[in-house]
Formats: C-alpha cells, sequence, structure tokens
C-alpha cells in the first residue's frame, strides 16, 4: 500500500513539474489573452494607456514618465477603441487581472496607420526603447513610412493644376495616376466640366507659365457637394493616350496643431505659386454655424485662384483641401480636413492614393 502511494506520490508531482516546465498552471499561460483584446482608452499616464475596464496597456519600445508623450497620446487616443498584441518574445502573454499592466503594442481600431508605438516614436524618435521590441508586428504599418520632401514645392507642383471655368479659375490636384482629382464645388460645379479646363504646370522648377500643349479636357464629375456640405468636387481629368500624372497620398491622420503645411495654387492668376505656414487649430465653419464640416485653419497666405488647391504636412501628404481665407484678418485661411474626404472616397470605392 505504502509504495502504491509513494508511485502516486511521485507520478503527481511529475505532472506538476511537466506543467510548469511548460507554463501549464503558471499565471503567464492562463487567464485572457492579451492578442486581440480590445478596449477604449480612458485616461492616460506617461507611456500607459489605462482602458474603461481598468486594465493599463504600457506601450513597448516607448519611454517611459515622458510629458511629451503623454500630451501627445492624450490628444490623439483618448476615447478610442484599440486593439492590445503583445510581443512574442515577452514572457506575459496573458492578462490575469482586470488591472494588471500589461506590456503591448496598441492599436486604434478602424484606421489604416501604424500602432500607435510606432506614431509616438515617429513623433518623438528619442523615446524610442529598441531593447524592449523584438517582433515586426508592432512596427510594420501599412504603407511604407513617409519621408519629408526636400524640395516640397516641386513635388506638390507635379500634382497640381490650374483649373480654367466659365466663372474664373481655380486649383485642382491629382490623387490617382489616372487622372482622378479633387477641388472645390465653387471652383467646378456639375455641368461646368464640359467648358472648363485642367492645365497642368510644367516640369521645370523656374517655369511657372501655363502652355496651352498642357491643356485637358474634364471627363465626368464623380461626386460633387456644394459650399453647404463639404464643398467638394471629385473629377476625372481626361489624359492623354496612355499618360499617367503624379498624385498625392491622402494622409491617414490629421497632423497636430503647430505642424508645417504648405499649398499650391493660382492666387489672382500668379499661377504656380508656392506657400507655406503652420496649423493653427481646427474647428466648425466659423462663417455658417448650420453647416457641419471640420475645418484646419493654418497661417498661410491664400487669395482667390488658391480655392480647390492641396494643403499637404511636409511628407507630401494631402491633409486639407483649401477652401477660404478670411481677409479681414492677416494669415488667416480654412481648408476642409481631408480625413472628411477619404470617407466619400472609400464610400464610392474610388482608387486613391494613401488608400
Amino acid at each position: 500500500m505504502k509504495r502504491i502511494l509513494l508511485i502516486a506520490a511521485i507520478v503527481t508531482l511529475g505532472i506538476v513539474c511537466f506543467r510548469k516546465c511548460n507554463g501549464g498552471g503558471n499565471l503567464q499561460n492562463s487567464g485572457t489573452p492579451i492578442n486581440g483584446y480590445v478596449g477604449t482608452v480612458r485616461s492616460v499616464s506617461g507611456n500607459v494607456l489605462t482602458l474603461t475596464s481598468g486594465l493599463q496597456a504600457r506601450l513597448l519600445g516607448v519611454e517611459a514618465n515622458r510629458t511629451d508623450v503623454e500630451m501627445f497620446l492624450r490628444s490623439q487616443f483618448l476615447n478610442k477603441e484599440v486593439t492590445l498584441y503583445s510581443d512574442s518574445h515577452h514572457r506575459s502573454q496573458y492578462i490575469v487581472t482586470p488591472y494588471d499592466i500589461v506590456d503591448v503594442y496598441v492599436v486604434e481600431n478602424g484606421v489604416k496607420s501604424y500602432c500607435i508605438n510606432r506614431q509616438v516614436v515617429r513623433e518623438y524618435p528619442d523615446s524610442y526603447r529598441q531593447s524592449e521590441v523584438f517582433d515586426s508586428i508592432g512596427w510594420v504599418g501599412p504603407k511604407p513610412i513617409p519621408v519629408e520632401k526636400k524640395n516640397l514645392a516641386l513635388y506638390m507642383k507635379q500634382r497640381t493644376f490650374l483649373i480654367q471655368t466659365p466663372d474664373g479659375i481655380g486649383t485642382g490636384f491629382f490623387i490617382n495616376e489616372d487622372g482622378l482629382a479633387v477641388t472645390n464645388w465653387h471652383v467646378l460645379k456639375p455641368g461646368q466640366e464640359n467648358s472648363s479646363l485642367a492645365v497642368l504646370y510644367q516640369d521645370d522648377p523656374n517655369d511657372s507659365q501655363i502652355y496651352s500643349n498642357n491643356k485637358r479636357n474634364f471627363k465626368n464629375i464623380k461626386w460633387s457637394s456644394d459650399v453647404n456640405g463639404l464643398d467638394i468636387t471629385i473629377v476625372s481629368v481626361d489624359l492623354e493616350n496612355g499618360e499617367k500624372v503624379p498624385f498625392f497620398n491622402i494622409a491617414s491622420q490629421r497632423p497636430n496643431q503647430g505642424d508645417a503645411v504648405a499649398t499650391y495654387g493660382n492666387p489672382h492668376g500668379l499661377t504656380a505659386s508656392f506657400t507655406k505656414g503652420s496649423v493653427s487649430a481646427f474647428r466648425k465653419d466659423p462663417y455658417n454655424p448650420n453647416r457641419n464640416v471640420d475645418l484646419m485653419q493654418y497661417d498661410m497666405t491664400t487669395n482667390g485662384g488658391n480655392s480647390g488647391g492641396p494643403v499637404c504636412d511636409k511628407y507630401g501628404q494631402i491633409v486639407a483641401v483649401h477652401e477660404l481665407g478670411d481677409k479681414s484678418m492677416q494669415n488667416t485661411n480654412y481648408g476642409i480636413d481631408a480625413m472628411q474626404l477619404r470617407v466619400v472616397l472609400d464610400r464610392l470605392s474610388l482608387n486613391y492614393g494613401g488608400k
């Protein structure tokens, strides 16, 4: 009997040891898996996002106790729904209690962008802690990292064009190589496409003139919304046989207040003009309280003829479509937030840069 009990004890001990050696019975292999855990950001402290469930998500690869990082996270991600992912090299892969602190990559749901960890490091490169990061999952975005354009003016010139209509001039820009373009409704209204022209600029960066051989017709208007709505026209330019055009990518998220921006257009007929400034604020239309449109305010100098032109960040990504300026104030201008343009293009299933 004693022999049987001894054998049973040995077998039991062996099973326990086997489970512990292989993670069974270990807190690190029990509970809720971190991968795919969904929650909403309730608060931020340093590099830690506290979710409404009480779980605290510490951003892998991001230095702790930085006020600048904390302010960035608060401004961008409070009340946003996110999904958590663990690094496969991290010993903890499970959530044991609702109030755990877990080291994770965090992805904002419903947004085609890099994980939040990577967005922080792009904004504050010196906050990067490479020793914590092994997997590529947290650092691979849906497209290559944007590169700051060394000659932003030329880059914008190659993708922008003059619009001539029976009512005057404005500006438009390409968003795919086949001639899909964007401008304001008040520049190009439905019914005007057959009596209007798109005039491409010269490739020579020092030549701001327009030439008859660069004129193109408009094919058709894909979508439009008047000045009580988005004040946007999406139109196809009729390119020559086999012709492809350079085009802009549309940014997948807003820039921050204070970020550098630039626009390109034709102020008062001064064709192919570049100007730059910075983001002043985000607000609704100050002149039309009934208009539910998000506008970006910036301090660039613009005039009539700039309407419908591209507003870009330093990477050459479209962040707004220029709409109007307040002539009673110095350098107070507004563009239509490009996030709304993305919604329309996606709804229409149109192919565009940055999709």
